[in-house]
């Protein structure tokens, strides 16, 4: 089974610290916390009265394990996957573009209903896969996936190396 704790410190050093590119639409993120999940599941770091860039600027390592672990490892029921290295790619890649957005690609791969929610069924298809064959399968939809975020909005290139390298950061290892 796969442990959160395994991947948490990779996470971290991927997502690195503060960060407020104008061009990111994910807006102010330290740790990868962005802005609006900060508001949603965070709470006011600075005293001021509302949650803002200054509190991101203020958020924890143990902030961001917290964020990553309950609204993105735990969407994804990762502690139930069988292969490590296929539940770090799979949250991971939620983690960057959207739990339901990569649980709707995840369930595709998988043959089993697409609906964004990942449950009991997603999980037994996951772990049913062949696991290497999926892991590379997910590796390239998620190159597709950039790609095709690079067509709509060009201006978004400025991201590309910094994302396909850390696309190319994991690498499948047998359970």
């Amino acid at each position: 089974m796969a442990k959160f704790e395994n991947f948490a410190g990779k996470l971290l050093r991927l997502e690195g610290g503060y960060v407020n590119h104008p061009l990111d639409r994910g807006g102010p993120t330290k740790y990868g916390v962005i802005l609006s999940v900060w508001q949603e599941h965070g709470h006011d770091k600075d005293g001021d009265g509302d949650i803002d860039a200054e509190d991101i600027k203020k958020l924890s390592e143990s902030d961001a394990k917290y964020i990553a672990k309950k609204i993105f490892w735990d969407y994804f029921l990762a502690d139930l996957i069988l292969n490590q290295s296929l539940a770090e790619f799979i949250v991971d890649w939620g983690y960057n573009s959207g739990r339901k957005t990569v649980a709707k690609i995840v369930q595709r791969l998988a043959k089993v209903t697409v609906d964004g929610i990942v449950g009991p069924q997603t999980v037994t298809a996951i772990n049913c896969a062949d696991q290497e064959l999926l892991f590379n399968a997910l590796k390239i939809e998620r190159k597709v996936f950039l790609n095709n975020i690079i067509k709509r909005r060009p201006d978004q290139i400025v991201f590309y190396d910094g994302w396909m390298n850390r696309v190319n950061s994991f690498s499948y290892k047998a359970a």
